[in-house]
């Protein structure tokens, strides 16, 4: 029986993760196993040359939805990283007695040991990864404001963070192997069988058998998402939503809500003008008819209206439309149909999100508002502090929200919030994020 289009795309998804395993390690092992029948001079170039692999990859990938890029990222880095290593090693030989900086007899004439460079490299930047790049946080909460993302997208996340951690547990078991083996056992005089055997064909094997057991998970997996129904697996719940965040004297009203938490009920806090369309606009809601949505919704006037942002799904089947509505004063809800709820200041909205007591979607709604509103305070589109203070953290005022002169859709202030002067190396970091992705 012939697959349909969307059994395809989730087989595509899954099995890119097992490309992206095979050919981000593969490069690294093929410098491991070049290393013996490379000259020194020579060493460093071809660590360079298998860099730029990926980085084309990544180049390529720009612009497609759930790609998985950080095994492709750690290869890239770690390969460039161990070039400049083997570099400056080469002319740290040239221009210095290599034998007194030792103490120890250097036999110039064997190959580099690259797996004792490339083991911690790797370990150090796929435990980076997950913590910084991967985690739970950085993901469930996106950068559009929006956390129900398509199952398929958490899909390819969950897979990436499974192989990246297991490219960690691999890479440090090697790297204390092979330094071990290093100070009990390996001499300078020759480069024997033994030698060859821990510091190549060992981290080769176990690559081998790394993309044997992953091709077994994918088909696993694969076997396991072709029974489901493909259409939700890739686009989620259809569905288009008007969300409005009232604000009045500095402050955000809210209501509470009740979900069954196992066998208890959970409380917690959202706004009351959420409203489901029956179309899915992609363009722009008019600002007279987020007005009639809004007093039809709530039977209050609002004393005035602001678009913030929207969301549109990776299959642009999905919008939500954010609006600011600004009240004369708090006392206007109580003659209003969503009279009952509280006014939270912004202290008071910090602590119920520590507390996981805002809903899913205010949380990530609040993030998006408060992340772009600091980064247009701090610094320019550029990136570049507006004032010469180091880690400069504004505060943010409900109330003035609505005269900022800040557009809230505009993704490159995220952009910035993630990526500016105050980030480490972030001249270089910027020259790459161009280079790669055209943005920035």
């Amino acid at each position: 029986m012939p697959f349909s289009q969307d059994n395809k795309t989730i087989s595509g998804y899954i099995f890119s993760t097992w490309t992206n395993w095979t050919v981000s390690v593969g490069l690294v092992c093929v410098l491991v196993g070049l290393s013996p029948y490379v000259s020194r001079l020579l060493l460093p170039y071809v660590a360079y040359a298998l860099g730029i692999i990926p980085l084309i990859m990544l180049w390529y990938r720009r612009q497609r939805h759930n790609r998985s890029t950080a095994l492709l990222w750690i290869a890239a880095i770690t390969l460039l990283l161990s070039g400049v290593g083997l570099t400056a090693l080469n002319l740290t030989a040239s221009i210095t007695d290599v034998y007194q900086v030792t103490g120890k007899p250097v036999n110039e004439n064997l190959p580099y040991v690259v797996q004792l460079m490339l083991s911690p490299i790797i370990a150090a930047l796929s435990g980076a990864f997950l913590v910084r790049r991967l985690g739970h946080g950085r993901f469930f909460r996106t950068s559009c404001g929006r956390v129900d993302v398509p199952p398929v997208q958490r899909m390819v996340w969950q897979e990436t963070r499974y192989q990246v951690r297991l490219l960690f547990i691999i890479t440090t078991i090697l790297a204390v192997v092979t330094w071990f083996y290093c100070f009990k056992h390996f001499v300078t005089a020759s480069f024997n069988s033994s030698d060859l055997f821990f510091f190549v064909w060992m981290p080769v094997v176990v690559y081998i058998l790394s993309v044997i057991y992953l091709w077994f998970r994918c088909v696993s997996l694969w076997a396991f998402y072709i029974q489901t129904d493909t259409t939700k697996l890739l686009h989620g719940e259809r569905m288009s939503i008007v969300r409005f965040l009232i604000v009045a004297d500095n402050s955000l009203y809210l209501t509470r809500h009740q979900i069954k938490v196992k066998q208890d009920e959970a409380v917690y806090f959202d706004t009351p003008a959420r409203i489901t369309l029956p179309d899915n606009p992609t363009k722009r809601i008019p600002d007279a008819e987020a007005r009639r949505l809004f007093v039809g919704k709530t039977g209050l006037e609002p004393r005035s209206l602001r678009f913030l942002f929207k969301c549109v799904g990776l299959d642009r089947e999905n919008t939500v439309f954010h609006f600011l509505c600004d009240l004369d004063s708090t006392h206007a809800i109580a003659s209003s149909r969503i009279k009952g709820g509280e006014w939270l200041k912004v202290q008071d909205l910090t602590h119920l999100d520590r507390l996981h007591m805002l809903s899913a979607e205010l949380s990530a709604e609040l993030v998006h508002i408060f992340t772009v509103a600091r980064a247009w305070k701090s610094y320019h589109r550029d990136g570049r502090r507006r004032y010469e203070i180091r880690g400069y953290k504004p505060s943010v005022n409900l109330g003035e929200i609505k005269d900022w002169d800040v557009d809230f859709n505009d993704t490159r202030w995220l952009k910035v919030a993630r990526l500016n002067a105050d980030s480490p190396f972030f001249k270089l970091r910027l020259a790459l994020r161009r280079l790669l992705r055209h943005d920035y």
